[in-house]
């Protein structure tokens, strides 16, 4: 999963809608509205995980119990190429496609699902058993983190093609007024940096921060904007995971505490 929408068009547009565009981040400082971002993008993630899909080589750790918990740079390669800005935190696994070879661009055969409980029933050393690529993977979502593999891994480890969703990779911090780093004019050395969800939330992620630059007691907030901005970001989600789900879970107020980001969560 790739972004190409920019947090400085992002900030902009809450800017825009806050009226501190001359200059940019006069009312609300540029740390304040990226750390409201950050806490959007984690927000979204908590209801809608495919937000922050990806698809990766990642590399398999020696014997047959494998982790998405955390994903070093050095041991994941992503799908669109480049190198991942930081270590990943995935959050659930989706889906093991096939082997990626010792390097993590050769491709090969396929890697199964299969059931656990099969295998057990028909090889209970099926554990000590070591071999050159993965055979089949097994997953419990009751461990989401977390899954099997068969053949076990050897010690030098290898790479398989995989599908999950991981905590958003955090946006780095504003700057101090007057050398900010996500300007409009795109001077900041942030210029180049994107957000960490689908680009379709670019309109939520700028609602939430709207809604909570209002919530702040300056004499310049609107308690009114800071409710309708709060319903249209609320409504959003509300729909979008009830047309990926069938069930609305009714959300009613703006998630404040998202998980940290940066960890995986227990």
């Amino acid at each position: 999963m790739a972004s190409t929408v920019l947090v400085k068009d992002v900030l902009w547009s809450v800017s825009v809608l806050l009226q501190d565009t001359v200059p940019q981040f006069q009312r609300h400082v540029e740390v304040e509205l990226v750390d409201w971002l950050n806490d959007a993008q984690v927000a979204l993630t908590k209801f809608l995980p495919a937000a922050c899909s990806r698809v990766a080589a990642i590399k398999l750790a020696p014997g047959t119990r494998q982790s998405i918990e955390k994903i070093l740079i050095a041991n994941c390669k992503p799908a669109e190429g480049g190198t991942p800005p930081a270590d990943i935190y995935g959050t659930q696994l989706l889906d093991v496609y096939r082997n990626m070879g010792a390097d993590g661009l050769t491709p090969g055969r396929v890697v199964r699902n299969t059931e656990r409980r099969v295998l057990d029933s028909q090889s209970p050393t099926w554990h000590t058993v070591i071999g050159a690529a993965v055979s089949s993977y097994m997953y419990d979502p009751a461990t989401p983190r977390y899954f099997l593999v068969t053949p076990g891994v050897p010690v030098d480890g290898l790479w398989v093609e995989a599908a999950f969703t991981a905590q958003p990779t955090r946006i780095p911090a504003g700057g101090a007024p007057g050398s900010e780093k996500y300007d409009k004019a795109g001077a900041g050395t942030g210029a180049a940096v994107a957000i960490s969800v689908n680009d379709e939330h670019r309109d939520d992620l700028i609602n939430y921060c709207v809604a909570r630059a209002n919530m702040k007691p300056v004499e310049w907030a609107n308690a009114d904007k800071a409710v309708a901005f709060s319903q249209m970001f609320l409504n959003s989600l509300n729909a979008k995971v009830t047309a990926l789900t069938g069930n609305n879970p009714g959300l009613k107020q703006l998630p404040f505490a998202p998980e940290p980001i940066g960890r995986a969560s227990k």
